[in-house]
């Protein structure tokens, strides 16, 4: 993954290069599929109203962790959406009670 100016963004473990690394592997191979422009296209439609029919927005600033970051926006590019909507979408769910915390 590149940051501004074609940078590697930095990671503080090898964990998190080598999930970034199978992935990309896993994409290159065909284990994964990226999803068709027509597909991705059409998931971008449904979030985007969506998040339009939840009513009044406010906007917010989040600090995150840089792999937090790189983490969302593999899952957001594997479900063919933005990653701040992803993150609009779990908070939603959160708040909801339609997402639980997990307690091991």
């Amino acid at each position: 993954m590149t940051g501004k100016a074609g940078k590697m963004a930095a990671f503080p473990g090898d964990d998190d290069r080598d999930f970034l690394a199978s992935f990309e592997a896993a994409l290159e191979t065909g284990e994964i599929r990226k999803p068709s422009p027509a597909s991705m296209k059409a998931t971008r439609a449904r979030w985007r109203e969506a998040v339009k029919n939840t009513g009044e927005r406010k906007a917010i600033t989040l600090r995150l962790q840089q792999r937090d970051i790189e983490r969302l926006k593999v899952i957001a590019r594997q479900r063919g959406m933005p990653y701040q909507t992803l993150v609009t979408s779990v908070l939603h769910q959160f708040a909801n009670g339609d997402l639980k915390e997990r307690r091991d």
